[in-house]
């Protein structure tokens, strides 16, 4: 039973003590059973403490134990901890095996770290373990979150070396790497030459990433998107879904041309098009690729019309489609538009981000009304030290906020409403104190997270040079 599922104690201690009430005492196969039994997500905490209790009570931790706990630690995303626990078995002397190793790769993938992933993989070699097609997928996923493409496709070609044979997954992920990089023509290539060639069918998820990479390109390439759709859609075709048809619409608005996205996204709401049988209707995704599509065309108003069809729509909300209705606000010069939606996004309860902030604060900027982005500002730095919660603020902010104090000051409006600055309400010296005060916050949250990517920064430069070496030594020893 899963038992809730909590993070901490009490589910595997339960379970360890009602198979403790039966003799002989537990062994080490009988804790890998239950520690397979708590291989959801959540309850990552409790299997460390399983295995701590073996390690309390003298029973040995083998290759199964390890891989138990790495594989929950991949499902939980807990790569650092995955890595760790393949530290502390090899300084154990259990030997990992390629379960071990594919099991860490992949955590280190949904982590979205490729370089811990692929020098695993050299690791691997050095332990004399062979990788297979599950390890190479799992190296080839982390290159695609990363979106080294050209790794990727270097791993695939390595696959091809050693005589290990690809499979939908492994294609998937390297077609997907390919996407986040905007190569279309190599992506095209997996799809419409290499997967063939291994008789391995795409899929919905293989033509996705195609139109990704059409999306992405530079410039993006609507018409080769809608071409894999329309293929998609053709007889034996592999069924589109709302990936397929987000990904066209964010290919036409990337290309400026608006008018086709908001069509798609009406196809969609018609119920026009299907999908397992059943009709397919836009999603939260599908509304904001094409409030995005109206935003990078300057269409204020089609974006304020879309974002109020989808409040309307009861579909979840996000910040994002907020967002890119303030960006298109903003770049018609609508400061007022752009502060009113700000004012829904709080009213709505949802999390505001510094991205959305700054646009903002630099539209009041640019239309010659500091005050209305000052006083727009405020109740957002109340409202989240209040909570408790990172301020919706950044390097930028800071930067923009004395700026506006100055105009605001310049203009005399610190010590008096602000006329015709709609919601903007009084903007006083006293407010003024306030917003410097919440700054020494947002200052301190900044200095935090600069300190976090130098470290990040940091430990990435090590893995790229001990990366290099590797790529050197395998280049040496081909």
């Amino acid at each position: 039973a899963d038992g809730g599922g909590g993070g901490g104690g009490g589910g595997g201690g339960a379970v360890e003590a009602a198979a403790e009430e039966v003799s002989p005492p537990l062994d080490t196969a009988h804790y890998n059973v239950l520690l397979s039994c708590l291989s959801r997500p959540r309850r990552w905490k409790e299997a460390l403490e399983l295995s701590a209790r073996m390690g309390e009570r003298g029973v040995q931790r083998d290759t199964s134990t390890y891989n138990a706990l790495i594989s929950v630690m991949k499902a939980a995303g807990k790569w650092k901890l995955a890595l760790k626990l393949l530290r502390r078995m090899r300084a154990e002397g259990v030997p990992p095996d390629t379960i071990t190793f594919s099991a860490a790769m992949a955590a280190c993938a949904r982590g979205g770290e490729w370089r811990p992933a692929l020098l695993l993989m050299g690791s691997m070699r050095q332990a004399g373990v062979r990788p297979n097609t599950v390890t190479f997928s799992a190296a080839i996923s982390a290159c695609e979150k990363g979106g080294e493409w050209a790794r990727a496709l270097r791993l695939l070609r390595q696959m091809g070396d050693e005589q290990v044979p690809p499979d939908l997954i492994t294609f998937n992920a390297a077609i997907g790497a390919c996407a986040k990089g905007g190569e279309w023509e190599r992506a095209m290539s997996l799809l419409t030459e290499a997967m063939p060639a291994e008789g391995i069918a795409p899929d919905s998820v293989s033509y996705n990433a195609a139109i990704t990479a059409h999306a992405n390109a530079q410039p993006a390439r609507p018409d080769g998107a809608l071409s894999l759709l329309r293929a998609m859609e053709g007889e034996g075709g592999a069924p589109p879904d709302n990936f397929s048809y987000n990904g066209v619409i964010s290919a036409f608005g990337r290309a400026g041309r608006w008018e086709e996205a908001v069509a798609l996204l009406r196809q969609l709401a018609a119920g026009e098009v299907a999908h397992g049988g059943e009709a397919l209707s836009p999603d939260l995704v599908s509304y904001t690729a094409a409030i995005s599509a109206c935003a990078e065309a300057g269409r204020a108003a089609e974006a304020a019309a879309l974002l109020e069809e989808l409040r309307s729509s009861g579909l979840p909300l996000s910040i994002l489609p907020f967002s890119k209705a303030i960006a298109a606000a903003a770049k018609a010069g609508e400061w007022r538009v752009a502060c009113a939606t700000l004012r829904q996004v709080s009213s709505l309860q949802l999390r505001h981000n510094a991205l959305t902030t700054n646009l903002v604060l630099r539209a009041c900027d640019a239309a010659g009304e500091p005050a209305a982005g000052l006083s727009a500002l405020l109740p957002l730095l109340r409202e989240s030290a209040a909570a408790g919660v990172a301020s919706p603020a950044d390097e930028e902010t800071l930067e923009l906020v004395p700026h506006l104090l100055l105009r605001a000051a310049e203009a005399a409006e610190v010590a008096e409403a602000v006329e015709g600055a709609e919601g903007a309400g009084v903007w006083s010296a006293e407010d003024a104190a306030q917003l410097r005060r919440a700054l020494g916050r947002v200052e301190a949250q900044t200095a935090a997270a600069a300190a976090r990517r130098a470290a990040k920064i940091k430990r990435d430069a090590e893995d790229e040079l001990a990366l290099a070496k590797l790529e050197r030594e395998q280049t040496a020893a081909a």
